[in-house]
């Protein structure tokens, strides 16, 4: 077994519960560094500091990584939206070290809800159940759902 054994169903669960909304919608750096900024400084946030920085022209995927002393986030080509954040910063929140595990998944679901709402949350928590991977319980405090849905039920931001 690999150390990252539920990547592709993290991965397919995440499809399920952001495909079609506005958590795709192509997002320039500074609008995802302005949502970074309103997550890692809300009263809650345990975490360490996230950079969210540019990444290579020629880079096709995006990732966390740790980098003196913060956690940087690079956006793949085709990747700067509102969904990769949410995933990278979940890697932020519960180490690199969780990997794509169950701590991942829970903060996964809390970045969701943090960064757009609680519906968001409720949808990728509902997609990780029926993938009957598990969630592990929350280890940090819990953050306060903010942001909302727009007249057509979108996600807004």
């Amino acid at each position: 077994m690999s150390r990252d054994d539920a990547r592709s169903e993290v991965y397919a669960a995440e499809l399920s519960a952001t495909a079609g909304t506005s958590l795709e919608v192509t997002r320039t750096l500074d609008e995802l560094r302005a949502a970074a900024t309103r997550i890692t400084h809300s009263p809650w946030w345990p975490g360490v500091d996230v950079a969210v920085v540019a990444a290579r022209a020629d880079a096709h995927s995006s990732r966390a990584r740790y980098r003196e002393g913060r956690i940087e986030v690079r956006f793949g080509a085709g990747q700067k939206d509102m969904a990769t954040l949410i995933h990278e910063m979940a890697h932020a929140l519960a180490g690199l070290d969780a990997a794509h595990g169950a701590l991942f998944r829970r903060a996964h679901i809390d970045i969701a809800s943090a960064a757009v709402g609680a519906q968001a949350a409720k949808w990728v928590e509902r997609a990780y159940r029926a993938a009957r991977l598990d969630i592990a319980e929350r280890c940090w405090p819990q953050p306060s759902a903010v942001g909302g849905r727009d007249e057509h039920g979108r996600f807004v931001v």
